[in-house]
């Protein structure tokens, strides 16, 4: 009776750790070859959409730290990302134009739709922010 109890918990506590490092960010882009089209492929954009935010938050950081003191570059880099957090909000016609424009769409398509929408944006957003630090640093 004891193995039982613990072959359970063993396989309990896999569970929750596989669950777990599939949510949190961090998760690497391992996801993307097992995309299917369902709720999965949402964790998997949603987790990696986050990896991104961070690292861009952190470009951002850097970069706007060697802009110098009162220099209009400043500000438009601040416009920059403004705009970057404002756009994801046009993921919702992605997602929506099939389902003859409902607000919330019923299926695991739709959702995933809108998660790449938005991992496709931070994506772009990322590397635009890489290349202005890599130049940066010229």
């Amino acid at each position: 009776m004891p193995t039982i109890r613990i072959t359970g918990f063993i396989a309990f506590a896999f569970a929750i750790f596989w669950i777990s490092s599939s949510v949190n960010a961090k998760s690497g882009d391992e996801c993307l070859n097992h995309l299917g089209g369902g709720y999965g492929d949402v964790i998997c954009y949603n987790g990696l959409s986050s990896d991104l935010v961070s690292d861009s938050r952190s470009l951002y950081k850097n970069i706007k730290n060697r802009i110098p003191k009162k220099n209009p570059e400043s500000d438009l880099l601040d416009k920059y990302m403004a705009a970057q957090d404002n756009s994801v909000q046009f993921c919702k016609l992605k997602r929506d134009a099939g389902t003859e424009w409902k607000e919330s769409p019923d299926g695991s398509m739709y959702p995933m739709l809108y998660a790449k929408c938005i991992y496709d944006l931070r994506k772009a957003q990322n590397l635009f922010l890489q290349d202005i630090s890599a130049m940066s640093k010229w």
